[in-house]
């Protein structure tokens, strides 16, 4: 127990955390490619027309990680860091919440209407039928945990970041 408890008390490595932003993005562009077509909004009637290049936009989401990943550029401080990865995560957690939905596909079946003595191999097999699509706003929603817990614990912040913009006054020997 205690070994768990110095775990989470040690922050990981800048290139732990770098590896992570990248995963995380990647993992956000997994979810919206693959279902792409599967992806509806609820969006007021003067969005509707926008809908498809909202979707499209929804990619942000996955890039900004990615690209904060692969630069380990650092835009702020850690007070400013820490507030931008909590707003991260609760949009995150909004959008998939309320406004991301996904399309189940309808399946339609044959039934056989003619009846006969006879037993008809076309009727016994069973018929390929689409797989269920992932709930994109669900993993959107489970996934803005991550950033919000970074965000409240500042552990995910680069040694870069910790200093970003403090100015040395006094030169200890």
């Amino acid at each position: 127990m205690f070994k768990l408890v110095e775990f989470f008390q040690k922050r990981p490595k800048d290139t732990t955390i770098l590896f992570g932003r990248i995963g995380f993005g990647l993992l956000i562009g997994i979810i919206l490619g693959l279902n792409l077509g599967n992806i509806t909004l609820h969006l007021p009637e003067s969005l509707k027309a926008y809908e498809q290049y909202i979707i499209y936009g929804l990619f942000i989401f996955a890039l900004v990680p990615m690209i904060m990943g692969a630069t380990g550029i650092c835009l702020a401080k850690r007070k400013y860091v820490r507030i931008i990865q909590i707003c991260f995560g609760l949009t995150l957690i909004t959008i998939g919440n309320w406004l991301v939905d996904t399309k189940t596909p309808i399946v339609i079946q044959d039934t056989i209407t003619t009846q006969s003595g006879s037993l008809d191999y076309g009727a016994i097999t069973t018929s390929k039928t689409q797989s269920q699509p992932i709930d994109v706003g669900f993993w959107l929603a489970l996934l803005g945990i991550l950033p919000l817990l970074a965000g409240i614990t500042g552990k995910c912040i680069t040694s870069k970041c910790l200093k970003y913009g403090e100015v040395i006054k006094k030169i200890r020997v």
